[in-house]
């Protein structure tokens, strides 16, 4: 927990900042398998942007019709077809905008869902070292705000951004077919925009990426101080917990407020722009029109030209901002793609079938990251159908070793042998099909009981799901909930007891029927009775299946047939029951320690 800003980094603090464009080309690519639909959008977008352009020339056609009218003593209807040609670009203009974005919001839309797709796949896939080195705050942080901004940007923002694009390019082939002259005049304005632009991008982009990583910090240090509570107002800590958050979320309003400053100042720098171009075109439009150099309509349809080139450039720059803060967004969801498994299935690796359950450490040794060793050197041999209990004091290593064997983690030296296969040699996916998994803290879904219980096999019958909540001894307190197996056990199980959310995972795990059961403390919160139950349905439940249990209370490993005692990453002592206790070893004296005798 974030105790006195002591939490772990961010994985985002971490990252390099990446080119703009790899960003670009990465959002792209998520688009590419729906070009049809966006080549339909783009001709639209042409369509619209093309029908937009005409309206000034026309507007400009209207006038001077009317002006030549006037001098010649003609009628009004003179104007109908001019006037038509205006309504009918408006019209084809609105139709084709609706089209567009029709095409480029479905399109949108179905890019996301496959980086939703990915992440979560990517999620799934990485190893357990990767959820221990990252707040879980940052994380979701990312799956849901970065991924939002995403959502906006290839919904809505890559529309408008094309919009706008092609509608300065349309405006500009319409002005210069109209007048050369005052098309240059107008973008005389346009290389201070342009290193305004590139200014603004820079320090909008660095400002986004900030706003970011401050709300990745918030969100981990809410999900830290939620899962913390008891502990907190248990050791009187809530205030200074408080003052940590208040610092935290002070910080993200700062990256907040330094964001919209960059975005609002950039807009009323290209309207101060507009307006000295839109002075430009009058002033040099004037005095075209009085040499009879430019007609009147000309004139008015410049205005007309210069003020949808700027709106379309000032719309263009307001994206501008909504892109950076997607890229920011889009660089971490992408550095979380781009992550590495530390622990993946080896090329050419093969399934694991017809487990008999022997499980081997041939000079096992690992250790976390860099630091030092905490195995050193496990020979060990577990011989199917047997049962093996591990021993000794809190920190041994007795956890890590057995998280060896679904390959939780790999060792850093020696190999650990699946009958007779090194596991790094076989699929993960065949090698846990035949582990079944108890853990001392079990975790439970926001489901049913039944629900739970299935999740070990999931085409369980109701019937199959009874049965391993009988063998596990859960049955008497299920039936006495208030819905029974359909009663809903809440977040993480919060509506159970820990030892009853242990039963359930233990229901879970026999359900699963695994050639190779793991045990870890998962009897540590079951009471004297309950445990004794457990202790006679194991006996007929393990008879054939290999068992590895890590046990603090020596009375549960009574009956195993092999009891192994680690001390500081080794083994100092194998034997049964009774030869541990006649040795009068490190077992002997957790026995004195435990019943005195």
């Amino acid at each position: 927990m974030a105790r006195g800003g002591s939490s772990l980094k961010s994985l985002a603090k971490k990252e390099r900042p990446r080119s703009a464009w790899g960003a670009i080309r990465r959002l792209l690519r998520y688009l590419l398998p729906y070009r049809s639909e966006m080549a339909v959008a783009l001709i639209w977008l042409v369509v619209a942007s093309g029908a937009t352009a005409a309206q000034p020339a026309l507007t400009g056609l209207v006038i001077d019709t009317a002006v030549d009218a006037a001098a010649a003593g003609d009628g009004a209807d003179v104007l109908l077809v001019p006037a038509l040609l205006l309504v009918g670009a408006a019209v084809v203009g609105w139709w084709s905008q609706r089209a567009q974005i029709l095409r480029l919001g479905q399109a949108g839309q179905r890019a996301l869902f496959e980086v939703r797709e990915e992440v979560f796949g990517t999620i799934q896939r990485l190893s357990v070292s990767y959820f221990e080195s990252v707040e879980s705050g940052d994380l979701m942080s990312r799956l849901i705000n970065d991924i939002e901004t995403l959502n906006s940007f290839l919904s809505q923002g890559f529309r408008r951004v094309l919009g706008a694009a092609l509608g300065i390019v349309a405006t500009l082939v319409g002005m210069f077919i109209v007048d050369w002259r005052l098309a240059l005049v107008t973008l005389a304005v346009v290389p201070v925009m342009l290193g305004a632009t590139r200014l603004f991008g820079y320090i909008a982009r660095q400002a986004f990426r900030r706003r970011q990583e401050a709300i990745g910090d918030v969100s981990a240090t809410l999900a830290e101080e939620l899962a913390g509570i008891k502990v907190a107002q248990a050791f009187n800590r809530t205030d200074s917990d408080r003052s940590g958050f208040i610092s935290r979320n002070a910080a993200n309003r700062d990256a907040n407020v330094t964001a919209s400053a960059v975005s609002s100042a950039f807009s009323p720098t290209l309207a101060v722009i507009s307006s000295l171009a839109t002075a430009l075109v009058a002033a040099f439009g004037g005095w075209l029109a009085t040499g009879d150099l430019v007609t009147i309509g000309v004139v008015v349809a410049f205005f007309g030209y210069a003020r949808s080139f700027f709106n379309a450039v000032s719309q263009l720059s307001s994206l501008y901002a909504e892109t950076q803060s997607a890229l920011a967004g889009g660089e971490r969801v992408f550095a979380l793609l781009d992550t590495p498994s530390e622990v993946t299935d080896a090329p050419g690796a093969h399934e694991l079938a017809d487990v008999q359950g022997r499980v081997e450490f041939r000079g096992a040794c690992f250790s976390y990251g860099t630091g030092p060793q905490v195995l050193h050197d496990i020979d060990l041999v577990v011989e199917p159908g047997t049962t093996l209990a591990i021993v000794g004091t809190t920190g041994a290593g007795k956890t890590t070793l057995v998280n060896l064997v679904p390959r939780f983690y790999d060792p850093t030296c020696g190999t650990v042998l699946i009958d007779g296969h090194d596991a790094r040699s076989v699929t993960m996916r065949s090698l846990r099909t035949h582990l079944g998994i108890v853990l001392q803290d079990p975790f439970l879904f926001p489901g049913t009981v039944t629900e739970n219980i299935r999740y070990g096999r999931g085409g369980a019958t109701d019937g199959e799901v009874r049965a391993a909540a009988v063998a596990a001894c859960a049955d008497d307190f299920i039936d006495r909930l208030p819905e029974g197996y359909d009663t809903v056990v809440g977040e993480r199980g919060g509506t159970l007891s820990t030892g009853q959310r242990q039963l359930i995972a233990f229901a879970r795990a026999l359900l699963a029927d695994p050639a190779i059961l793991i045990l870890d403390e998962a009897t540590s919160s079951v009471d004297t009775r309950t445990e004794a139950l457990i202790q006679q349905a194991l006996r007929e439940l393990l008879a054939g299946r290999t068992a590895l249990i890590i046990a603090h209370r020596l009375s549960t490993v009574r009956d195993a047939d092999r009891i192994v005692v680690i001390d500081g990453g080794t083994i100092v002592e194998d034997g049964t029951y009774d030869e541990l206790l006649a040795a009068g070893g490190r077992f002997a004296r957790l026995h004195q320690s435990q019943f005195g005798a």
